[in-house]
Formats: structure tokens, C-alpha cells, sequence
């Protein structure tokens, strides 16, 4: 059985894992089934990629860029070969420094831009897994039921419905910022403190929008937390929190000010009314890009946006509401519980209010504007969620290991898609100096002749 917190707490009680061992083969069994998600990326890793849009393009072109540069001329990693004879143009989009910087080794090793683009595309999938499974692990100390959450979150219908979009699929971070104030908030430290900013600046080096979303999800928890823990006066909790605001601000800042520097020279600010192009809509959260759900796609309305979480997530995330509630986890309802109808509230964007509020109140939110994407919050909450409900219905059952098997399996099946991309060519890699400014995609996107300043911030070479 899940151990009750103690009163004087209002706290979770959590029982340490197994250590490395565990963490080894939660991040085998994760890259396993990403394989089996993925094959036709994972079996053709340097010949196929989303060469049919201008995302799948830029994200090739992007990851194998930063990658090279990283390496050969880090100084001048914004001053890209695009543009020309503009700089700080990798900051007319999104950096993408976090996912270059870890597809630094099989650039490196291949010169291949499709082979550096798709290693961290499964290695995204791989971490989203780890992330989730380590955090309901945490917090319901139920190895079957943090193997559903994982699955329910990393292999979701919107990560596979942008897979053009490489920072897209970089939500490792969400668990992981999670876990980490999950453990700030049991033991209050600077070191913990520390950490948590450190994986918060991460995220935001690895997808600007998540990095806001991961600063949402601590504003909330924390104030959730002191609340149910009466914690308001603890100065211990406080100060762990301000070390977090302090780390993640100095780490970010570096990859922050050519953004800004660019807004001051272009003029660009993003309208509130923006948002609202980008918005969701209810036929939203009911598409899907799974083989199980297509049938019922014809019949719903037009939709831009594909947030269906799930059926076995949103039955047992819903589930988890009442089974976190009668295991005496009232701090993780409230958690929990709340982000996920507070993103479900912003994701339909200006229209419904609180967009609008954190568009006005919340830094770096003016850059952004599809209020759609809030939905990735959504299955977050109910993938949790999930792992609570499998937690308390195994607990003490004969064969609960079987029925957690079956569970997984279950929402592997659920969340299979056809997935099939084209093959390609690799362009010659690069091989010259850093002042050549040439990376293996880019080289054919080269801009030297676009004279004419930057109006956009897409790049779509």
C-alpha cells in the first residue's frame, strides 16, 4: 500500500528507488520503446527527415548548425548563415541550443545534418519517458503505475503530431522541473534550490515555450505547496526558491539578450490578438494522430491543433482525482489537478481570460502566441494523474504486475501512428573553417542574397 502522509505535513511520503540500476533500465526500456514507436526514424536515422514543410526544414538545418558551430566558433553560434549580412539571426526563431548542443557527438562522428536532427528526436523521446516515469515514481512510489504515466506523456498525440518542430518534442524538462520541486519542497536546500533552476534554464534552452510553461508549473506548485504545507514562513522554502530564480536566470540570460537585442533593433513585438489564430478549439482536444483514433477524425469539425491526450490518460488521469483524494494526496490533486484545468483554460487563447492575464503579468510571455500548446499541459496533468489511479488499484492485487504490463501495452497500442517519412540524401557536409559559415543542410539554404532586412521570425529556408 501507498504510505499516508502524516498530518503535521500534509506532505507525501516518498521511499527512495532503486538507484542506478533502475535509472538504467528505465532509460533502456524507454529507448526501446521509442525504437518501436519510431522505427522508420530509428532503422534509417541518417536518410530520412521532414523535408516536405518549412518546420522540418528549418529544424534540420537548425539542429546541425548549432551543433557545428558549438564546436568550431561558440562565440558566434547567432550569427548564422542566413540572412546575410544580418546578425543574431538564429534569434529570428526559435535557438534550438539544447537540442544542437546534444546532437554535437553524431555530428561530429557523421557529418550527417538528418543523422545529428534525428538522434535528439528519439533522444527527446527517451528523456520525455525517463522524466515522466522518475516523477510519478516520486510521487507514487509505484514503478507500474510511473511505466504508464511515462508512456501516456512521452509518446502522446501532440509529440508525434510535431515532429517537424524538433523544440517541440524537448518537454523532457516539465517532469523534470516537477520532480525537482518535489524534492525542493520535502527538503528545502540551496542545493536543491540550485538544481531545480538548472533544469528549468534547460528546458528553456531547449524550447522557449516550455521554459515559460515550466515557470508557470513552479509559480503554481509553490504557492500550492506553502499553502497545504504552511509554508509561507518557512525561510528555508523561500530561499531554496529564489536560488532556482537566480540560477535559471543566470544560465538563461546569455541565450536571452540576442532576443532582445533584436526586438530593439527590428521593432518586433508580438499582439495579443495574435493568439488568437492559434488558439484552441474543442475538436482540438479530440484529434489525434494515433492509428486507434482515426476513425472518428472525419466527423469532427476543422481543428489546427491536435491535443487529444488519450483515452486510457484522460480515463485514468480523471480517475486519479478521486484515487489521489482517498489516499489522503489532497496536495497532489490541488497540483495536479489545477494545472491541468488551468491549461486547459489558457489553451483556448485571448477569448477566455487567462491568457489575456498572462500575457500582461508573466515575462517573456509577449513572445509568444500559440495559446494551442497549453493543451501539452493538459495530458501532462492527466498523465500523472494516471499513475496515482494504477498506483491504488494494484496496490496488494494478485498479479498486479501483469495488469500493469497489460496497462502499458494497452496505451503503447492506444498511441501507435503510421508513421512513415521519405527518404533523403545527406548534402555534402561541411568541412571548412568556421568563417566558411556553412553547416551541412544550411549550405543549401544559404541566404547571401537576401539583401532586404528581416520582417519574420520563422526561417524557412
Amino acid at each position: 500500500m501507498i504510505p499516508a502522509p502524516s498530518a503535521h505535513t500534509a506532505a507525501v511520503v516518498h521511499r527512495p528507488w532503486s538507484g542506478w540500476r533502475e535509472c538504467a533500465l528505465v532509460l533502456i526500456a524507454s529507448a526501446v520503446l521509442t525504437v518501436l514507436m519510431a522505427s522508420n526514424i530509428a532503422f534509417n536515422l541518417g536518410h530520412v527527415g521532414r523535408l516536405d514543410n518549412a518546420d522540418g526544414q528549418f529544424s534540420i538545418w537548425n539542429v546541425s548548425w548549432v551543433a557545428r558551430t558549438l564546436v568550431v566558433d561558440p562565440r558566434h553560434v547567432f550569427d548564422t548563415n542566413i540572412f546575410y549580412p544580418h546578425h543574431r539571426t538564429l534569434a529570428y526563431s526559435e535557438n534550438n541550443l539544447g537540442a544542437g548542443a546534444l546532437a554535437v557527438p553524431v555530428y561530429w562522428a557523421t557529418r550527417n545534418p538528418y543523422a545529428a536532427h534525428n538522434f535528439v528526436l528519439l533522444l527527446a523521446f527517451v528523456l520525455n519517458a525517463t522524466g515522466t516515469y522518475f516523477l510519478a515514481r516520486y510521487l507514487f512510489d509505484d514503478r507500474r503505475g510511473a511505466a504508464v504515466s511515462a508512456i501516456c506523456f512521452a509518446f502522446c498525440p501532440f509529440a508525434f503530431s510535431h515532429l517537424a518542430q524538433i523544440q517541440l518534442e524537448m518537454f523532457a524538462g516539465l517532469p523534470f522541473t516537477m520532480l525537482a520541486f518535489h524534492r525542493l519542497a520535502d527538503r528545502p536546500s540551496a542545493r536543491r534550490g540550485a538544481a531545480l533552476g538548472g533544469v528549468m534554464a534547460a528546458q528553456a534552452l531547449c524550447c522557449g515555450y516550455y521554459g515559460v510553461f515550466a515557470i508557470l508549473l513552479v509559480v503554481y506548485a509553490a504557492f500550492v505547496t506553502a499553502t497545504m504545507r504552511a509554508l509561507w514562513t518557512s525561510r528555508a522554502y523561500w530561499l531554496a526558491i529564489a536560488v532556482a530564480a537566480g540560477v535559471a536566470m543566470l544560465v538563461v540570460a546569455p541565450a536571452y539578450i540576442p532576443y532582445v537585442v533584436v526586438r530593439r533593433t527590428t521593432g518586433f513585438h508580438r499582439q495579443l490578438d495574435e493568439a488568437r489564430s492559434f488558439s484552441a478549439t474543442m475538436s482540438a482536444y479530440l484529434a489525434s494522430s494515433s492509428y486507434a483514433h482515426a476513425w472518428w477524425l472525419r466527423f469532427l469539425p476543422p481543428w489546427r491543433e491536435v491535443l487529444f491526450p488519450g483515452v486510457l490518460a484522460t480515463i485514468l488521469g480523471i480517475a486519479g482525482l478521486r484515487v489521489a483524494r482517498r489516499l489522503r494526496r489532497g496536495e497532489i490533486v490541488a497540483v495536479y489537478g489545477g494545472l491541468t484545468l488551468l491549461a486547459f483554460w489558457a489553451s483556448f487563447g485571448p477569448a477566455a481570460g487567462l491568457y489575456k492575464m498572462f500575457y500582461v503579468t508573466v515575462p517573456g510571455f509577449t513572445w509568444l502566441r500559440a495559446a494551442e500548446r497549453f493543451g501539452l499541459l493538459v495530458t501532462f496533468g492527466l498523465s500523472v494523474l494516471a499513475g496515482a489511479t494504477v498506483a491504488g488499484l494494484l496496490a496488494r492485487r494478485r498479479h498486479a504486475t501483469i495488469v500493469g504490463v497489460a496497462l502499458a501495452a494497452a496505451a503503447l497500442a492506444e498511441l501507435a501512428v503510421p508513421l512513415q517519412w521519405p527518404e533523403h540524401r545527406a548534402s555534402s557536409p561541411s568541412t571548412g573553417s568556421s568563417r566558411r559559415s556553412r553547416s551541412d543542410r544550411s549550405s543549401r539554404c544559404r541566404s547571401t542574397t537576401r539583401r532586404s532586412a528581416c520582417t519574420s521570425t520563422r526561417v524557412t529556408c
